[in-house]
């Protein structure tokens, strides 16, 4: 399970129940998480309106490594999550952006911004990227926005979409 909806931007400081400080976004930070803490739970934020009236989105499935599947060290992989549109606004130009964009060489790399195919209501997408895993082990939890053609975060009032994968010899 990816996410049970889409998307966050809330302020939500403090502690989740199972004790992992968060950052601003609601989620446990990135820094302090390992491979025992998979699947990370994200609290959810504050309830707020879509950008765009009338727009919603839910996620289906995981279509391609689900959480805490175990990968080896300095592989290339495809990441496929389901989505669909669930409301009454094409998505035209979106994309799905990644939250924690300076990338280390200790995590999981990805491109900055994954194209969503235009997606009219009622349709479900398959969203692609491609991971390469970092050479030493480790827990790979990675977080994405979506956005519109302009860049605008559209769902600010959900989790992100993410994917949650361990890194380890095998």
């Amino acid at each position: 399970m990816g996410a049970a909806v889409i998307v966050v931007a809330a302020v939500n400081r403090g502690s989740s129940p199972e004790g992992h400080s968060l950052n601003p976004t609601g989620s446990p930070s990135i820094a302090a998480l390992s491979p025992a803490d998979c699947p990370v739970r994200s609290t959810n934020p504050p309830w707020a309106p879509p950008l765009h009236k009338g727009d919603a989105a839910v996620f289906i499935e995981d279509v391609t490594l689900a959480d805490c599947t175990r990968v080896r060290p300095g592989k290339t992989m495809t990441k496929v999550w389901r989505l669909k549109n669930a409301g009454a606004v094409p998505w035209k130009g979106y994309s799905l952006r990644r939250l924690d964009l300076t990338q280390q060489a200790d995590q999981c790399q990805t491109i900055p911004d994954v194209p969503i195919k235009d997606t009219q209501p009622g349709e479900t997408v398959d969203v692609r990227t491609v991971i390469t895993t970092p050479r030493k082990p480790g827990l790979c939890y990675v977080r994405f926005k979506m956005v519109d053609a302009s860049g605008a975060v559209v769902f600010p009032g959900s989790r992100p979409i993410n994917f949650q994968i361990i890194v380890d010899g095998l």
